[in-house]
């Protein structure tokens, strides 16, 4: 007869308990396992199902995508339209290197009852960098090549001998002077937010800036006439060079961070820490990684609060997500009928800010920017949509204003940002038709 103390006892009775609760945890967590497993094999079919849908071809229209080869690199494209007999539109996309080919697909359907809508991943960019990566020499003139001989390929496959351009920030710099230099091949030319580097700023402008610097006109005057704006241009847009004069223009953005926060105690207290001088100093010595590095500890705090709260008050870029489109992004990504879910994975953890393009964005903007301002004597249409808030003191608007075209508009998007002017889908199909409408009637 076998004989137990308590202690065997106790230690028996928590072993069954133990054996209980593991196995009914078991089972508690075999139930969660197919739930889960349910859930995602239900989205795979959903995404199945979505994917089939959106990968028809519309009758006597067309749906396909492909990858051309574009000076020794496999470049994607893909071609969607309502009607065959339309005219070709080709997208060209901001960054230089930042498609959205991931998501938009949505987007640029709004557009195919009136064009045939080429979408083109650039060179290293999305679709074209995750078939074929390559680590090519980025440099304007291979830029311009690309697109010329990706154009010629669009107009043999679609049988066009013209087509029109819509570029998207960078991507209008990029139309624009494709447009300028081959006139005979665009037959119309639709920006949608240019980039800020073919902004003109105009001789009053420099002589308000040099009045400001010489008391002559005072920060009040010169919030007026130009808000806010004014105090974030590029002091040598504005002819300001000298060293008090760059030092007096800073002084200025600090009252205009000073009257942003004048009712909010923590951050007047963080603006009160800008330093003029400082910042001067790295305007005047750019390559000194001391003094940037000094800059950023000091200032980069200041910024990215202040920024965040008052930004609103600014007309330079305002920046929105890819979040704030109006065609349900979430759907848009997981529909996409031209990703695979291991392509969306990649792509969407992509380093964007350490690209091949990184270092050369100023090269290339510049350099197009320049085709630009020298040549605004457009040979086709030329229209324009561009937020409101991404126009710092007009110099779009000056830079269309320059330019001339056999038809031409202008239009502001409300409380627009950068972004806004593709995110807002439904305002630039209304834009894009009635500007089909003129190009059938012309």
């Amino acid at each position: 007869m076998l004989c137990y103390n308590c202690y065997d006892i106790i230690g028996i009775l928590e072993e069954t308990i133990m054996q209980k609760a593991l196995k009914k945890l078991k089972k508690i967590l075999k139930w969660i396992g197919i739930v889960l497993l349910g859930m995602i094999l239900i989205l795979l079919i959903i995404r199945l199902i979505g994917k089939m849908y959106y990968n028809r071809t519309p009758d006597g229209g067309i749906n396909e995508s492909m990858y051309l080869d574009v000076n020794g690199q496999e470049q994607w494209i893909s071609i969607y339209g309502e009607n065959k007999d339309n005219p070709v539109m080709l997208f060209l996309h901001g960054g230089p290197g930042d498609s959205y080919s991931y998501a938009d697909f949505k987007i640029w359907r709004k557009l195919a009852k009136d064009y045939t809508v080429v979408n083109w991943d650039q060179r290293n960019a999305c679709k074209t960098w995750l078939h074929n990566s390559q680590d090519s020499e980025i440099t304007p003139e291979l830029m311009r090549s690309d697109l010329e001989v990706l154009t010629d390929q669009i107009l043999a496959y679609t049988g066009k001998d013209k087509l029109t351009l819509l570029g998207m920030s960078w991507g209008t710099l990029y139309a624009d002077d494709y447009a300028l230099r081959h006139p005979e091949k665009a037959e119309c030319v639709i920006d949608l937010s240019i980039a800020f580097e073919v902004g003109i700023y105009t001789e009053q402008m420099r002589q308000d800036a040099r009045d400001y610097c010489d008391d002559v006109l005072s920060y009040e005057d010169i919030i007026a006439k130009y808000s806010y704006d004014f105090f974030e241009c590029p002091c040598d847009e504005l002819g300001i060079t000298a060293p008090a004069d760059i030092r007096k223009m800073n002084e200025g953005f600090k009252l205009v961070l000073l009257e942003w926060t004048e009712n909010d105690p923590e951050l007047h207290a963080l603006a009160e820490q800008y330093d003029p001088d400082l910042q001067t100093q790295v305007q005047l010595d750019p390559e000194n990684s001391d003094l940037i590095n000094a800059v950023m500890a000091r200032h980069l705090t200041i910024f990215s609060e202040i920024y965040a709260k008052y930004s609103d008050q600014l007309h330079f870029g305002v920046q929105e997500s890819i979040f704030d489109t109006d065609v349900g992004v979430l759907s848009s990504v997981w529909f996409n009928p031209y990703y695979t879910l291991p392509e969306l994975c990649k792509v969407l953890t992509y380093d964007y800010d350490n690209n091949c393009y990184t270092d050369k964005i100023e090269l290339l903007c510049n350099d197009f920017a320049q085709t630009l301002k020298h040549n605004p004597a457009y040979q086709m249409p030329f229209y324009v949509l561009q937020g409101d808030h991404d126009d710092p003191c007009g110099i779009i608007r000056n830079y269309y204003d320059s330019v001339t075209a056999p038809d031409k508009d202008f239009r502001y998007l409300e409380n627009g940002g950068h972004m806004s002017t593709m995110l807002r889908s439904e305002e630039l199909a209304a834009f894009v038709h009635e500007i089909a409408a003129k190009q059938k009637n012309s």
